[in-house]
């Protein structure tokens, strides 16, 4: 019989393989996320499937979906993978992506009916299952249909089924589970290959204007979005930061369109007069797909600030203006007084001062000495700050080629 190694959401089996023919699924998961998970087998003798414990991977659906998303897998994908599928076909579908899309995500993967049978295979749960959802008759005339749809439809990628999958609020908390352990119980790939991909991802390099940028975003997603930290690399800092300030960024960036870097690259400009002026030139050389440039984002918290000027202390909006990465963190944490931007010089280009943050490092040195946040800690503008690379990230993962490594491992 040999060897079977799956991916289920649930019970509901996603992918599958044997002995030496199987996809990788390491990247869905980080180290911690090894442990003992359920295995099912078919007893004879009970006449039923039953429940072994073995080593594999486990985390939830809810905590899987970033990691896709980074990964270039969404909604849009999933219907491109579709009309790739009807396109060999041969002929039109006799559903639509629509229609799936709504059958998969009205589909609970909890449902008792995944205990009835020890056969979760896509293709043929689809066939019994979702084609009736759809409304069409799997007797008759209609049963070969559903088996060819079926069996056409196991073309659709696991990562697109969890997507469709996570569309029902009830299955996120379902766990996904890799059960790798009787591959390599029967020699079929190495321990080592297994535990090698975990957490093996294609890193975003992120270029900041200057290392405390870096620190900062750094530590923000260890301690905010460590389900997807290991997927951002930073410029090494160990011999000194070598892009510091935004005109050089931008000569940076441009040196990269220009050697045509492979890596997949997220420039960050402040949110400053100059850093909003230099990332308007950096779009301006038509970056490739795997490159983007964005500005820290607007935030409201910023928009009424304490000021000091030539003329005097004021209230301001300093969005554009003087809002580097030191404020988008927690500036009132154990602080008599309030922090204050200090107008600095006058760009006549767009006719607006530039400002900084008074004292910044004491913000920003505080913040990279906490293990983890204290619940008091207001983390909403740093938030805001991680959830646009994130946004820009997918998107660049979604307009690039994918993964040159072999999806199927031949290990022996």
């Amino acid at each position: 019989m040999g060897s079977l190694i799956h991916l289920a959401v649930g019970r509901f089996e996603v992918d599958w393989g044997k002995n030496n023919m199987f996809r990788m699924h390491g990247e869905l998961f980080q180290p911690d996320d090894v442990g003992l998970v359920p295995y099912a087998y078919w007893d004879e003798d009970a006449e039923g499937v039953i429940d072994e414990l073995k080593e594999g991977t486990s985390r939830s659906l809810r905590r899987v979906l970033p990691r896709l998303a980074l990964l270039g897998h969404s909604i849009t994908t999933a219907e491109a993978e579709f009309a790739s599928i009807e396109q060999q076909y041969g002929e039109s579908l006799p559903i639509t992506f629509d229609q799936l899309a709504e059958a998969l995500g009205d589909f609970d993967v909890s449902s008792p009916i995944m205990d009835e049978s020890g056969d979760h295979d896509f293709g043929e749960f689809f066939a019994r299952e979702i084609y009736v959802r759809l409304g069409l008759d799997r007797f008759g005339g209609e049963r070969r249909a559903a088996w060819d749809l079926g069996y056409a439809l196991e073309n659709l990628s696991p990562a697109s089924v969890m997507v469709l999958l996570g569309l029902n609020p009830r299955n996120l908390d379902e766990p996904v589970t890799w059960q790798f352990a009787d591959v390599i119980e029967g020699g079929w790939v190495n321990r080592e290959g297994i535990f090698g991909s975990l957490g093996r991802v294609r890193r975003f390099l992120i270029v900041t204007e200057g290392s405390s940028d870096a620190r900062i975003i750094g530590q923000g997603f260890r301690l905010l979005r460590p389900d997807v930290a290991d997927f951002f690399s930073f410029v090494d800092m160990e011999e000194g930061y070598p892009f510091t300030g935004t005109g050089n960024l931008h000569r940076f960036c441009q040196g990269l369109v220009s050697i045509g870097i492979e890596n997949r690259v997220l420039v960050v400009y402040d949110n400053d007069a100059e850093g909003a002026a230099r990332h308007r030139d950096t779009l301006s050389l038509r970056l490739p797909p795997n490159m983007r440039a964005i500005c820290l984002p607007a935030n409201d918290r910023l928009r009424a600030f304490c000021t000091e000027g030539p003329e005097g202390s004021g209230i301001s909006d300093i969005n554009g203006r003087a809002a580097a990465i030191e404020c988008y963190l927690d500036l009132g944490y154990g602080e008599a007084e309030r922090p204050v931007i200090r107008w600095t010089s006058y760009r006549s280009a767009e006719g607006v001062y530039q400002g900084e943050l008074i004292s910044k490092e004491r913000y920003y040195r505080r913040f990279l000495k906490f293990n983890e946040l204290p619940a008091s800690y207001d983390a909403s503008g740093l938030e805001l700050v991680l959830d646009a690379i994130i946004r820009a990230c997918e998107d660049v993962a979604q307009h690039v080629s994918p993964p040159t490594e072999d999806d199927v491992t031949r290990q022996r």
